[in-house]
């Protein structure tokens, strides 16, 4: 395992690779001397995602200190390093993650469990979203993804008034979209839901990370 992380400097190298039962490809890979997981077109944790998340979470710190959070889409858990990086005050995290073998990776390889103000609800984000209880989170953070695709239930009226139910009436919600991603609606949906709303574009990778508020 040492060699391969001292190659991983020239090559990256897979530590683990396979299929989950959901259908999810992955590779768990050692790339510049890190751990990543990525699935079969894009990095899903600790690689390019990182340098979005970072992006994200620092812009919302900005102008908010976030005690409830919530996190559609795990991954690997980037979200969660950078938030015990940043965040200096007391806050719970609730992830919503639909595929079980994910979470073990993220618990074998990424040091999942180190997170103790963590609580992980294996479950569709689609049915999860419905049974929070109003104004429950001061910050969602929203990266449900199939590979490199965003799940088209993401922008439908009932997903988007469930988010805007369980947001608190300061808090922030934010999505990020892919650089390929070719739709133009995201800004015209995410308006009718909530009066203030803006993106950034990672000057690197190209994604627009889109912030809304109720207030």
């Amino acid at each position: 395992m040492v060699a391969k992380k001292m190659l991983s400097y020239v090559l990256p190298q897979t530590i683990e690779a396979g299929k989950t039962a959901l259908g999810q490809t992955y590779e768990v890979n050692y790339e510049n001397g890190h751990k990543v997981l990525n699935s079969a077109n894009v990095n899903y944790s600790f690689g390019s995602l990182h340098q979005i998340m970072l992006k994200g979470i620092v812009e919302v710190l900005k102008t908010h200190q976030p005690k409830n959070i919530l996190m559609l889409g795990l991954g690997a858990g980037s979200a969660l390093q950078i938030l015990q990086n940043k965040c200096h005050w007391p806050y719970t995290v609730t992830a919503v993650e639909i595929d079980p073998e994910i979470v073990a990776l993220a618990q074998l390889h990424f040091g999942l469990n180190q997170y103790k103000h963590l609580s992980i609800q294996v479950a569709d984000a689609a049915t999860a979203v419905q049974n929070f209880e109003p104004n429950q989170f001061d910050l969602i953070i929203d990266d449900v993804f199939w590979d490199d695709i965003i799940p088209t239930f993401c922008l439908s009226e009932q997903y988007l008034q469930a988010i805007q139910r369980i947001l608190s009436s300061e808090g922030v919600y934010w999505r990020n979209t892919m650089a390929n991603d070719q739709s133009d609606n995201y800004q015209q949906r995410y308006e009718q839901h909530f009066p203030k709303v803006h993106f950034l574009t990672h000057k690197q990778y190209g994604n627009k990370l889109y912030f809304c508020q109720k207030s």
